[in-house]
């Protein structure tokens, strides 16, 4: 070492805790301590600024300065861009405290020279050491990682991307085990979980099928980070007391909340190995892998919302199908059995009028007035099968009167007691006349089928400019909440069928039903003024 160099080595080893601390107090007015990092941040950067100092004071001397790695990593949130603004500031504090040493001629130039060649080598090895760290502290490969999330937000199906959520977890974040939860009816379901080296214990965990209560008014963890919509750790939980999971021993874990507001909505288990800080707790590594869960599980509800819907308009097209060849078969039948043995008759009796016509005109007589009175026979059998297709009533005698002798006839026939009170059924335009008409038709099916009613209703006002039918029944009722699985299975085709046709009229239908209460069919539908204007 030469003399030039060693009164500023001597100057900055005599005060090497004055410079550390003076540094630290700098840093940590300038360079903002990072909230998830633990830990005293001037603790910190005290140390740093110390080790900083001895590197450039054993440079100095010309040695090798001592591999001082602050225990190996950085706390998570300091990257290299904090680093390097707290080395310039080390710098400065070095450069002031080494002034007094370096004034006088070459040789305070020499020592300017030495010095900042050994402050820049020192920072530079400290500044590599944070790139480095940064690097190595996120577990998962860029590649990898975005892999997980791109499977994730492709899938369709409910259940694979769960599977895929968890196990990309504990593979892809490293985290040991997870568990997802959906959140249905206030309760807690475990769907999937997984454990990196134990595959029995997922299938444990979900075997049971329990399903946790979970209330905003409790002060749980699990309530506190599903409606707070916040990720809560081990520690801000207290260290345990989770309803859902039991915690290894000494384990770091963490509950994410998986699309809290949207539907359908969760929660993430996520667990380390005992002794670690989870891999993946990285927070914009978890935000975007929560905010890609919580996407693809809106997006897999509006798949299978899709794939219902389309499956439904496949029964009904069926239904309608079927219902337009039975109808085809009625009226051939109709036609075969009635008017076509008619005409058959007319035929066969304006063939013996000709006869009688060539041999004694008077015998004519009577089979001429014969295949008249045929022939009105046949009108009124045609008149009739038209009637079916389209109730002339409607025509003539308006929806009001129809519904009336249609209720009146309904009564009669299935012996089941039925009233009306119609209001506001004026002025309606023919096609919404024949969907009401319709719509009604369907409900009094659904009563005299499935309901084992001894009375039914039927209403008609007008509320908010909607017109409102409204059927009700004392029957045996059902379970609305089951109705739209059985619709998947092709059951109540019926009311989805009534559904369809107030949907298409811009209206809503509405079902009230309890078991052994009866059931309430309401239908909404648009005035005239606002179906037209549609």
């Amino acid at each position: 070492m030469s003399s030039v160099e060693t009164p500023v080595a001597d100057l900055l080893r005599e005060h090497l805790e004055e410079i550390a601390e003076e540094a630290a107090e700098r840093i940590c007015g300038e360079v903002p301590w990072p909230a998830e990092a633990r830990g005293d941040g001037r603790s910190f950067w005290r140390e740093l600024s110390r080790q900083v100092c001895l590197g450039v004071i054993h440079r100095l001397e010309g040695g090798n300065p001592e591999e001082e790695s602050l225990g190996g990593a950085f706390p998570p949130g300091v990257g290299p861009d904090s680093v390097l603004r707290a080395l310039r500031i080390v710098s400065r504090v070095l450069w002031s405290r080494a002034a007094a040493s370096t004034e006088e001629g070459n040789r305070g130039r020499a020592g300017i020279a030495a010095l900042a060649e050994a402050i820049e080598a020192q920072c530079f090895d400290v500044a590599e050491r944070a790139v480095c760290g940064s690097a190595t502290r996120v577990p998962p490969g860029t590649a990898d990682f975005n892999a997980l999330l791109d499977s994730m937000r492709a899938m369709q199906d409910r259940d694979d991307l769960v599977r895929k959520m968890v196990t990309g977890a504990c593979e892809v974040l490293g985290f040991r085990r997870a568990a997802f939860f959906l959140f249905e009816h206030d309760m807690l379901t475990p769907l999937f979980a997984c454990d990196r080296l134990d595959a029995s214990w997922g299938e444990e965990f979900t075997r049971e099928k329990r399903a946790y209560p979970l209330s905003p008014l409790a002060d749980t963890p699990e309530s506190r980070a599903f409606y707070g919509a916040k990720m809560l750790t081990a520690g801000e939980m207290g260290g345990g007391n989770l309803t859902v999971v039991r915690p290894d021993p000494g384990a770091f874990y963490l509950l994410v909340p998986i699309n809290p507001s949207g539907s359908p909505r969760g929660l993430l288990y996520l667990e380390a190995d005992a002794g670690q800080e989870g891999p993946g707790l990285d927070p914009e590594l978890m935000e975007a892998f929560t905010k890609t869960a919580a996407m693809a599980l809106e997006n897999s509800r509006l798949y299978r919302e899709l794939v219902a819907k389309r499956r439904v308009l496949e029964q009904l097209m069926t239904r309608v199908n079927t219902a337009h060849e039975e109808e085809r078969a009625r009226i051939a039948r109709e036609l075969h059995d009635s008017v076509a043995q008619s005409l058959l008759k007319i035929i066969y009796t304006a063939g013996f009028a000709l006869d009688f016509l060539k041999e004694d005109p008077r015998l004519a007589v009577d089979e001429i007035e014969e295949v008249q009175l045929r022939a009105k026979e046949c009108l009124r059998e045609l008149r009739a099968i038209m009637a079916n297709l389209r109730p002339t009533s409607l025509d003539i005698l308006g929806l009001r009167e129809t519904i009336i002798r249609y209720a009146e006839q309904f009564e009669e026939e299935y012996a089941i007691s039925t009233s009306v009170d119609l209001k506001g059924l004026d002025s309606l335009p023919p096609p919404v006349e024949l969907a009401v008409f319709r719509i009604l038709q369907e409900e009094l099916t659904n009563v005299r089928k499935h309901s084992h009613a001894d009375s039914v209703s039927i209403r008609t006002e007008i509320s908010e400019g909607d017109l409102i039918l409204t059927v009700e029944d004392n029957g045996v009722g059902f379970d609305p909440e089951a109705l739209a699985a059985e619709q998947e299975s092709g059951k109540h085709l019926g009311l989805m069928a009534i559904r369809e046709r107030a949907e298409l009229l811009g209206g809503e239908l509405t079902i009230h039903s309890t078991p052994g209460m009866g059931t309430r069919i309401v239908v909404r539908i648009p005035t005239v003024s606002e179906v037209k204007g549609s």
